[in-house]
C-alpha cells in the first residue's frame, strides 16, 4: 500500500497522525516525518477507537477488539496542515485501517460519515456544509472545581453577558482573538466570520461552505486548534454544551446544501419555497433525528441546553428565516437553498452530528417523507418534544433498524456501549446538589 501518494513534497520535521475517538477527541501519535516514506503503514492501538471521554475502554471491546491489537494509520494527505503552535510539526487525518482484511474500520466515526457520503455521490448527490461552531473562552478549571468561569479579558474585567455581537467586547480578548485568526490563516481553515456570541466570552467561529467531508476534516481540526490556542494564553476554550448553568449553551449549527453532478443546488428555492428534495430532507430529519438524537446530542450535559430563551430550540418545527425553530430555511437568493440545522450542540463529534444530518435526510428522501407545514410564529410557544435525557436518546437508536443500517451494526454497538460505559461512570458520582441540600438537610 503506497502511503506517500499525493504527500506534500516537504514535510517539517515531526508529523502527527491523528484519528477522531468515538467522542470527537484528536487522537494520535507523532512520528518522525522521515518514517512515512516507508511501505508499511503506521500502527496505533485499535482500542483507542472504542475509548470514552473518561478513560476506560467500553464493553464493545469484548467483541470489536477481543485482542487489544493493533490497526493501521493511512494517512489522507488532503488534510494535511500545518500546526503552526509547534515547532517544526505538520498534522495529517488518518483512515483507521483493519490491518487483516486491508478495509476501513467500520467503527471509526469519520469511516461512517464517509460511507454515508458515499451513498449520496451514487445518486448523483454531493453535500455541500458550512458549520458554525460557538465555544467559551473560560478561566483554565482544577480537578474538582465545582464551577467554570468566563476569562478574565485584557483589561482585568469580566464580562457580565449582554455582550452579544459587540466587537468592542471581542477587542477585550484582542491578542487571543488576533492569535487565533492568524492561526487559523497559518493553518489553511476555511474560516469565514468570528462574532461575540450571547454569553460571556463565548464566540463564534463560521466555517466556509464546501465539500461535506473537506469542511467537517477542518472543523475537526479547529476545534483542536481553538484549544490550543487558548492555553497559549493561559486559557481554557470549551466546547461543552452548557458549561454555565445561567448562560447561553454552545451550539453546533450545519447549513446544509446539495449539489447535482452538473453542480446545481437541488435545494435550491423556488420563488422563496423549498423545492420537494428540500422538503424531504426535512422530513427526514423531523421524523428521524428523534431517533438519531444521542448522536447529536451525545453527553449528560448535553440536554441542559434545550431550555427556551437562550438561543437554543426546544422542538423540530422548521420555517423560513424563523430562529426558533430547529431548522430553518435563512434569508437569502433563491439559488443558495439550504437547510441549517440549530439543534446540535458544540459537544458533538463533528463526523457523528454531519452522519446523522446526512443519515436522516437521506431516508427523507428515499421515504418521501414531507415535512410539517413551515411555522409562522414563535417555536418556543409550541410543545418541546426532544429527547429530555441521553438514556432514552441511546435506546431510540438502538431501536432504529433504518438508522442503525445505514450508520453501521458495528458502529452503533460500539456507540451505545462507549455511551452507557459513561453514564454508568457519571451514575457513581455524587454531585454538589446533593451534597449541599441532601447532605445538610436530609
Amino acid at each position: 500500500m503506497n502511503i506517500t501518494t499525493d504527500k506534500p513534497g516537504q514535510l517539517p520535521a515531526s508529523l502527527e497522525l491523528l484519528i477522531s475517538d468515538i467522542n470527537g477527541v484528536p487522537r494520535g501519535k507523532t512520528i518522525d516525518s522521515s518514517a512515512i516514506e516507508g511501505e508499511e503503514l503506521p500502527h496505533f492501538p485499535k482500542a483507542v477507537l472504542l475509548q470514552t471521554i473518561n478513560g476506560d475502554y467500553c464493553s464493545a471491546m469484548e467483541t470489536l477488539n477481543p485482542k487489544d491489537d493493533d490497526l493501521l494509520l493511512k494517512p489522507d494527505w488532503t488534510t494535511y496542515r500545518s500546526t503552526p503552535w509547534k515547532k517544526e510539526t505538520g498534522q495529517v487525518i488518518c483512515e483507521s485501517i483493519d490491518k487483516d482484511t486491508g478495509q476501513a474500520i467500520e467503527f471509526d466515526s469519520r469511516n461512517v460519515l464517509k460511507r454515508l457520503v458515499q451513498l449520496y455521490n451514487e445518486r448523483g448527490l454531493f453535500p455541500v456544509v458550512a458549520p458554525e461552531l460557538e465555544f467559551y473562552f473560560l478561566e483554565p478549571n482544577q480537578k474538582g472545581s465545582l464551577e467554570l468561569t468566563p476569562a478574565i479579558a485584557e483589561d482585568g474585567s469580566t464580562e457580565a453577558g449582554g455582550e452579544a455581537f459587540s466587537p468592542d467586547s471581542l477587542d477585550k480578548y484582542s491578542a487571543l482573538i488576533e492569535d487565533l485568526n492568524e492561526l487559523c490563516d497559518q493553518t489553511g481553515l476555511a474560516t469565514s466570520a468570528l462574532v461575540h456570541e450571547m454569553g460571556p466570552a463565548q464566540i463564534e467561529l463560521n466555517v466556509d461552505h464546501g465539500d461535506v467531508m473537506d469542511r467537517i476534516d477542518q472543523l475537526f481540526l479547529l476545534k483542536r486548534l481553538v484549544k490550543a490556542c487558548a492555553v497559549r494564553h493561559g486559557k481554557l476554550a470549551s466546547f461543552m454544551a452548557k458549561p454555565m448553568a445561567n448562560e447561553a449553551g454552545n451550539g453546533l449549527h450545519t447549513h446544509c446544501s446539495m449539489l447535482d453532478s452538473d453542480g446545481n443546488n437541488v435545494f435550491a428555492l423556488e420563488n422563496g419555497q423549498a423545492p420537494q428534495m428540500l422538503r424531504d430532507f426535512i422530513g427526514g430529519l423531523q421524523t428521524y433525528l428523534p431517533k438519531a438524537f444521542a448522536l447529536i446530542a451525545p453527553n449528560i450535559n448535553s440536554y441542559r441546553r434545550f431550555v427556551p430563551g437562550v438561543s437554543a430550540p426546544i422542538n423540530l418545527e422548521w420555517g423560513y428565516d424563523n430562529r426558533t425553530t430547529g431548522f430553518r430555511v435563512p434569508f437569502g437568493p433563491d439559488s443558495a437553498g439550504r437547510i441549517e440545522n440549530r439543534v446540535a450542540g458544540a459537544d458533538a463529534n463533528p463526523y457523528l452530528l454531519m452522519a446523522a444530518n446526512l443519515a436522516c435526510g437521506l431516508l427523507g428522501i428515499k421515504e418521501n417523507l414531507e415535512p410539517s407545514a413551515a411555522h409562522e410564529g414563535d417555536a418556543y410557544d409550541g410543545a418541546a418534544d426532544l429527547p429530555e435525557h441521553l438514556y432514552p436518546a441511546l435506546s431510540a437508536l438502538e431501536r432504529c433498524a433504518p438508522l442503525v443500517g445505514l450508520l453501521g451494526d458495528d458502529f452503533v454497538q460500539a456507540f451505545l456501549s462507549a455511551k452507557r460505559s459513561e453514564l454508568s461512570h457519571f451514575g457513581k458520582h455524587v454531585s454538589a446538589w446533593e451534597i449541599a441540600y441532601l447532605g445538610n438537610q436530609l
